[in-house]
C-alpha cells in the first residue's frame, strides 16, 4: 500500500471483501474438544469451511479493523502522518497497543520504523521515530502485537541486501542466481523484537530485545552437498509473519513457508513448479519455542493471507488456500479455518525470555526524500516540454504459473518498480491463461486491477491495466486505460485485435530473438495491425537476448512501422527499460495519458540500464514518420553513468556510419533516405563504455510505399 496521499485514507490492501467477513467466524468456526494434559498442540483437518467470502486483496480486513478500533480521528492522523514520508516506497504498516509500526525504502535502504502512537496523535508533536531495523538487507512487512508491559512485539520479513538491484538470469536455464543476486523472490528469514517503552529517566530512548526464530530449512540448505556454491537458504522463504498471544501469555507467529530445494542445486532450474508452500506456526513461552507446526492445506500464490486471532488457549488460524490465479474447481474453497490449542500446562510469563541482544536507539527525526531530480530529462520544443520517463511494460508475478517461485508477488512488483528499480511506470503482464483464463470478472485480474489503482500516483508514479496474451508462437503483451482489458488467450491474433478500440489499447509482441538454436515467438510478424502495435521488444534481460536484427529483418523489412522498448519479463530486475518522451514538464509527464501517448507515438528507446537518448532530425522525434524524400539530418545526444564509446546510424537494415566516442556524447549524420520507389528506415544504436546499449526507435521515411496500413 501507498499512504502517500493527504486527501483520502490510503488505498485498501488485498482483504476480505468487507468487515463482515471477520463476524462469520464465530458462527462459522467449529469448537474443537479441549486438549489432552500430555499435548502441547492438537492439529486437525480443517473442521469448518468459510463459504461465500470474496477475497479481494491481502489485509484490507486487518486494516478494517485497525481502523475502527483507532476511530476515524486517529485514523485520519496515522495516514496523514505516515502520507508525509514521501520516501521511496511506503509498503506495510501495523499498530499495536500504543505502537505504529512500518517499512519504508530510504535510499538504498530497507527500513522497519516505530513510533509511539500518542506522538503521532498529538497537535503539534514532532514524532520519535525508532529505527528497528536499517540497512540495505530487504527488510519488510511487519507486525506487531501489544505487550502487557505497554511495549509491543514486533516480526518482519528480511531477504537479500541486492532485493532488485541489477541482475539478468540465464536463458534456459535460469540457474545462475546466488543468495545475494537474483529475481524478487530468492530466499528471506524472519526477525523478532521486542520494544519495550522509553525508559523515563533518559530521554526518547527506547529499548529493543531481539530473539533468533529457529529456521531449519534454511540450515538445511545450506548443509545440501547438491547445491552450487554461494546459494546458502536458496529458494527458502520463511515470509508474511502474523502474531498473537494467547490468553495464557503465549505468543504466537504464523508464516507462510516456502521450500525449492531444486533452485540451489546444479543444473536446469525446472519451471511450473508449485511444490513448498505451506502455513506453519510457531509458540514462543518462557522456555522457548514450540514447533514448528504446520497446517496440513496448502498457500500457492505470495498474495493470499493468513488471519491469526487469539483464544484463551491457542489460536484459530484463518488461511486462504488452493492456486486463486486457476479456473475456481467446483467446490473449491478459498477460505479454511483451524483451531490450534495449546495444553492445559499454562505457559511462563514472556518475561523470563531470554535476550540476545539489547539494543538502545536514539531520537531519529523525520525524513523526506527530494522531489524526482528531472534534471538533463526534460526538452523543450515548438511542441512543448517533453520527459523523460523509465519503465518496464513487460514484469511477471507468481500469478504466473512460468516461475512462481521465483517471480515475487504483486507486492514485491511494485516494492521493486517504486523502490530499487527507480521506475516511473509500469505494467504487471501476468499470463491471461493464468489469471482465471482471461475472466475479466474473476478474482485473478481483480487483484491485478486493484493493485495498479493502489500504486498509481500521478505526478510520481504511473501503473497500467495490462497483461500477456500467451498464445503459442504469437504473444502479445497488452497495455491498457482501460481496467476491463483482459480477455481470453484463445482467439487467432487478428480476431482478438478486432476486439480492442485502436486508441485505448497497445499490445507489444514478445521478444522474438534467436536463443540457443531455438526461435520463441517466432510467428508475431505474419500479421499486422498498426494501429494497435507499434512497438517491439528489441532487448530482454530475462533471457539476455537482443533482437534488434531480427526485428529488422522480419519486421521493418515486411513494412511493420515499430518503435523499440526494452523489457524485463521474469526473474530479470534493473536491466532493462522501456524509455518514453512524454509530454509534459517534470512531474506532469507522470500520469497514464501522456506515457501511453508517447509510447503510441513510438517516442520511444529500449535500453539496458537508464540512461538518455534523445534522437532527432530537425523537428522530428525518433519514431516519426518523416516527410519528403531526404536526405534527412539525424543528431543524437546521448548520457550514461560511462562515457558514450560509440553511436551507430542503421540504414535500411545495415550499418550506415558510426561515430566513435563522441565529444560530450552528440553525434549527427545526415540519412540519404529511402531508396528510390520504395522505403527506409533509420535506426540509432547507443554503446556505452560499461557495456550498457539503447536502441532508439527508428525514423520511418516514404511509409506509405510500405504497404497497407493493416493486413
Amino acid at each position: 500500500m501507498d499512504a502517500r496521499r493527504d486527501d483520502a485514507r490510503p488505498p485498501r490492501r488485498p482483504a476480505l471483501a468487507s468487515g463482515r467477513a471477520l463476524a462469520l467466524l464465530g458462527t462459522l468456526l467449529v469448537a474443537f474438544q479441549a486438549a489432552e494434559e500430555e499435548e502441547i498442540f492438537r492439529y486437525d483437518e480443517p473442521k469448518a469451511v468459510i463459504e461465500g467470502l470474496e477475497v479481494r486483496a491481502p489485509d484490507a480486513g486487518r486494516l478494517e479493523r485497525l481502523e475502527e478500533s483507532l476511530g476515524a480521528r486517529a485514523w485520519g492522523r496515522v495516514t496523514r502522518y505516515l502520507a508525509a514520508r514521501r520516501v521511496d516506497h511506503l509498503g506495510d504498516f501495523d499498530v499495536a497497543g500504543g505502537w505504529l509500526v512500518w517499512d519504508e525504502a530510504f535510499e538504498g535502504n530497507f527500513d522497519v520504523l516505530a513510533v509511539a502512537l500518542d506522538e503521532v496523535l498529538e497537535e503539534g508533536t514532532v514524532p520519535v521515530v525508532i529505527a528497528v531495523a536499517v540497512g540495505p538487507e530487504h527488510a519488510v512487512r511487519p507486525r506487531a502485537v501489544a505487550a502487557s508491559d505497554g511495549g509491543a512485539w514486533i516480526t518482519w520479513e528480511e531477504g537479500p541486501s541486492l532485493w532488485g538491484r541489477t541482475y539478468r538470469s540465464v536463458d534456459r536455464l535460469w540457474n545462475n542466481v546466488t543468495s545475494e543476486r537474483g529475481p524478487l523472490h530468492s530466499w528471506s528469514t524472519l526477525r523478532l523484537a521486542r520494544l519495550r517503552r522509553p525508559v523515563q529517566d533518559v530521554d526518547h530512548l527506547a529499548q529493543l530485545e531481539f530473539v533468533d526464530v529457529p529456521m531449519p530449512a534454511i540450515v538445511a540448505s545450506a548443509a545440501d552437498e547438491e547445491r552450487r556454491p554461494g546459494t546458502e537458504g536458496l529458494g527458502v522463504h520463511y515470509e508474511r509473519p502474523e502474531l498473537a498471544i494467547d490468553g495464557e501469555g503465549a505468543l504466537w507467529l504464523a508464516y507462510r513457508h516456502v521450500q525449492q530445494a531444486q533452485l540451489a542445486r546444479k543444473g536446469k532450474t525446472r519451471t511450473h513448479i508449485e511444490r513448498g508452500f505451506a502455513v506453519d506456526l510457531l509458540r514462543l513461552t518462557g522456555d522457548g519455542f514450540d514447533g514448528p507446526y504446520r497446517l496440513a492445506d496448502r498457500q500457492r500464490d505470495g498474495n493470499q493471507q493468513v488471519l491469526l486471532l487469539p483464544m484463551e488457549k491457542g489460536v484459530r488460524v484463518l488461511a486462504e488456500v488452493g492456486r486463486r490465479d486457476r479456473v475456481k474447481r467446483e467446490g473449491e474453497p478459498h477460505w479454511l479455518a483451524h483451531e490450534v490449542r495449546s495444553g492445559a500446562r499454562r505457559a511462563r510469563a514472556l518475561d523470563s525470555l531470554r535476550r540476545r541482544e539489547q539494543v538502545l536507539f536514539p531520537t531519529s527525526g523525520p525524513r523526506e526524500r527530494a522531489e524526482t531530480d528531472f534534471e538533463g530529462r526534460v526538452i523543450r520544443t515548438g511542441e512543448g516540454a517533453f520527459t523523460l520517463l523509465h519503465g518496464d511494460l513487460h514484469r511477471h508475478t507468481d500469478l504466473s504459473l512460468c516461475f512462481p517461485f521465483y517471480d515475487g508477488s504483486l507486492d514485491d512488483a511494485y516494492r521493486y518498480a517504486r523502490g530499487p528499480g527507480g521506475l516511473d511506470f509500469v505494467a504487471i503482464t501476468d499470463h491471461a491463461r493464468d489469471l482465471d483464463r482471461g475472466n475479466v470478472g474473476g478474482l485473478p485480474w481483480d487483484l491485478s486491477v486493484r493493485a495498479a489503482d493502489r500504486h498509481h500516483e500521478p505526478g510520481r508514479f504511473a501503473a497500467f491495466y495490462s497483461y500477456e496474451r500467451s498464445q503459442g508462437d504469437t504473444d502479445h503483451n497488452v497495455i491498457s486505460l482501460d481496467a476491463d482489458v483482459l480477455r481470453p488467450h484463445q482467439p487467432p491474433l487478428r480476431t482478438f485485435w478486432e476486439a480492442y478500440p485502436g486508441d485505448r489499447v497497445i499490445t507489444i509482441p514478445h521478444a522474438t530473438s534467436h536463443s540457443a538454436g531455438a526461435r520463441f515467438c517466432g510467428n508475431v510478424w505474419t500479421k499486422r495491425d498498426d494501429d494497435r502495435r507499434m512497438l517491439a521488444e528489441v532487448y530482454q534481460s530475462f533471457r539476455d537476448v537482443e533482437s534488434f536484427v531480427e526485428v529488422t529483418e522480419k519486421a521493418h523489412a515486411a513494412g511493420h512501422p515499430l518503435g523499440f522498448i526494452a523489457s524485463s519479463d521474469h526473474l530479470s530486475t534493473s536491466a532493462a527499460y522501456a524509455s518514453v518522451w512524454a509530454k509534459g514538464d517534470g512531474a506532469a509527464a507522470i500520469d497514464r495519458e501522456p506515457i501511453f501517448e508517447g509510447l503510441r507515438a513510438r517516442r520511444t528507446f529500449g535500453a539496458t540500464a537508464k540512461v538518455v537518448v534523445a534522437a532527432r532530425s530537425a523537428d522530428a522525434w525518433m519514431g516519426e514518420e518523416l516527410e519528403g524524400d531526404g536526405p534527412f539530418p539525424i543528431s543524437v545526444e546521448a548520457r550514461g553513468d560511462a562515457p558514450v564509446a560509440r553511436v551507430e546510424f542503421w540504414a535500411n537494415g545495415a550499418l550506415a556510419h558510426a561515430v566513435e566516442r563522441p565529444a560530450e556524447g552528440r553525434a549527427a549524420w545526415e540519412w540519404p533516405g529511402a531508396p528510390e520507389d520504395t522505403f527506409g528506415w533509420c535506426s540509432v544504436v547507443v554503446r556505452f563504455e560499461d557495456g550498457e546499449r539503447a536502441w532508439a526507435s527508428p525514423f520511418f521515411a516514404r511509409w506509405d510505399r510500405a504497404g497497407a496500413r493493416k493486413r
